[in-house]
């Protein structure tokens, strides 16, 4: 487990906006690559990425899992492929990614052939290397003024993906209720939902509500494709699922508070 911090300066109403990079799957046929390159490029000077997992495919010829219509690589390096990728893509950002965590499919990689495939791309993007799950904290601060604060706690994801709307929220709000933070990041569903979980508190001797926002932080796995190849999610059965990342706004005020708001 990773923690880590970024300290941002800001002036009185400014907004800034965090994108997760969550269950991309580059390398992967069922990726889609176009809608990943609009998100990311989707940007202005406030925006921040934070990578929680999965990045890659990362599934090799031995994994049982593999199927060569679903390889996008042009050769038998995949894992080289997939990286390099990777790097194309994220590098024209790298000075506003926070991290890069890990997934099931990057460990799975570790395991089966040694090649670290995240350590590899932070090194060459020169960003930090993150966890499978961790504390990520953001320290918002005025030139002459109090610090606010977002604590961040972030995990791939874990359990199989649900068939009902529901039991994601419900299997991550019981994660989410053992952590002192305000903002809750999950992957690995390949779902796209927000909940909030209602926390009261004092400021001063004044009675506040400041809620966890838990966040499913979806995916650029298409689930169906046209044609008779058939991906692993079809096959199991499971339903189809919005393409996309979120996008969260974090608005600091004066008044030693954050705002936070999923779109």
């Amino acid at each position: 487990m990773i923690t880590a911090e970024k300290r941002i300066t800001y002036k009185y109403g400014d907004k800034f906006r965090l994108k997760v990079i969550a269950d991309v799957h580059l390398g992967a046929v069922a990726c889609d690559e176009k809608a990943f390159k609009d998100y990311l490029a989707d940007c202005n000077d406030n925006t921040y990425y934070l990578g929680i997992g999965d990045l890659y495919d990362a599934i090799i010829v031995t994994d049982k899992r593999y199927d060569k219509s679903s390889d996008a690589s042009d050769g038998d390096d995949i894992v080289d492929f997939q990286v390099n990728k990777g790097v194309e893509l994220l590098e024209p950002y790298k000075d506003k990614i926070l991290g890069l965590g890990y997934g099931n499919h990057e460990r799975t990689i570790i395991r089966r052939s040694g090649s670290d495939m995240m350590k590899r791309t932070c090194r060459r993007l020169g960003v930090p290397e993150l966890g499978y799950s961790g504390l990520f904290k953001l320290i918002f601060r005025m030139k002459h003024g109090a610090a606010r604060s977002v604590i961040i706690r972030y995990h791939h994801g874990f359990g199989g993906g649900s068939r009902t709307q529901g039991a994601d929220l419900t299997k991550f709000s019981k994660d989410a209720a053992h952590w002192d933070a305000d903002l809750f990041l999950y992957g690995h569903v390949h779902r796209k939902q927000d909940d909030e979980i209602q926390r009261l508190g004092l400021r001063g001797t004044k009675l506040i509500a400041k809620p966890k926002i838990i966040v499913i932080c979806g995916t650029f796995l298409k689930t169906y494709l046209d044609g008779s190849d058939a991906t692993y999610s079809e096959v199991a059965g499971y339903p189809p699922t919005t393409i996309g990342g979120v996008n969260i706004d974090i608005t600091p005020d004066t008044n030693s508070w954050v705002k936070i708001e999923v779109r």
